[in-house]
């Protein structure tokens, strides 16, 4: 992409989400595609519906908008924009609200045809008062992931953003082992990892995270899909779906968008979110104690 492209579609996105949070179709309407797609975590809604019930929602349960957004990253790779946001706000009951978000929109002639946001579901759980909700608002959704697969990198592509790409498909590979011996070459002295709203910083960190993944992982993780990869050759984003067998036995699936740092061939910064509403009752959490 040329810097003009990028720049065009950085706006394009950055206005688009301004229309989006006014909760007015009136307004965000025109810049969807005809039958546009739409992900909360992992439901899956179609249609200009799917998303006035979600503006419909944030009417109601965001009373007074956004106290502030924050981009915290943003990487733009055609068709494809990854947006990392923490947003602030005052509920519908009153609450003071923070969380992050991992938001993916795919652009196609400029407009959105998929948007997908993950957020750290364990924050706004009691957050608000969901009995304001009407019938309307409350249309259940497909559990899907997307149907976008990812163009991986070539091996002969020298270009920083193939560099930082691999680079990072590399410690996922390690990472998902749950081996730190796998992995610990590939950090930084002193890294970044974030789930959801929760920072830690160091390699214990990720050792931990490993610990914990041998754990409710007994089997490994099966499979492993990447939906969209951007990178801007400094930070690496991508949408990503795994599959495994639990410690309970279950079946499981789930969407993690995921935004990395890369310096050096080192990875500096991890920082994912899930769904956690799929994940709460997938896994015997009594074993980690």
């Amino acid at each position: 992409m040329s810097q003009s492209d990028v720049e065009e579609l950085t706006a394009f996105a950055r206005t688009y989400r301004e229309a989006f949070t006014s909760f007015d179709p009136a307004v965000y309407g025109p810049m969807l595609v005809d039958d546009p797609v739409y992900h909360a975590g992992m439901t899956m809604r179609r249609g200009h519906d799917a998303y006035h019930q979600n503006t419909g929602s944030g009417k109601v349960l965001y009373p007074f908008g956004a106290l502030r957004t924050t981009e915290r990253r943003l990487v733009v790779e055609a068709p494809w924009v990854a947006a990392l946001i923490e947003r602030e706000a005052i509920t519908n009951k009153g609450a003071h609200y923070e969380n992050t978000y991992t938001m993916f929109y795919e652009v196609l002639d400029s407009r959105i045809a998929t948007q997908v946001e993950i957020l750290d579901f364990r924050v706004s759980g009691d957050k608000f008062d969901l009995s304001e909700l009407g019938p309307e608002l409350r249309t259940p959704g497909v559990q899907a992931v997307p149907t976008q697969r990812a163009e991986l990198p070539s091996e002969d592509d020298s270009s920083a953003t193939a560099s930082a790409k691999r680079t990072v498909l590399a410690f996922l590979d390690a990472f998902l082992s749950f081996e730190p011996d796998a992995f610990d070459s590939m950090l930084c002295a002193d890294p970044l990892h974030q789930v959801g709203v929760n920072r830690r910083t160091g390699k214990d960190a990720f050792r931990e995270i490993a610990r914990i993944g041998r754990i409710l992982y007994p089997q490994g993780i099966a499979d492993r899909t990447h939906h969209l990869l951007v990178s801007d050759g400094r930070t690496v984003a991508t949408l990503v779906s795994m599959r495994a067998v639990t410690n309970r036995g279950v079946d499981y699936e789930n969407l993690y968008g995921m935004f990395f740092d890369v310096h050096d061939g080192q990875i500096v910064t991890m920082i994912e979110g899930l769904d956690n509403r799929v994940a709460a009752e997938a896994f015997d959490l009594s074993a980690l104690a």
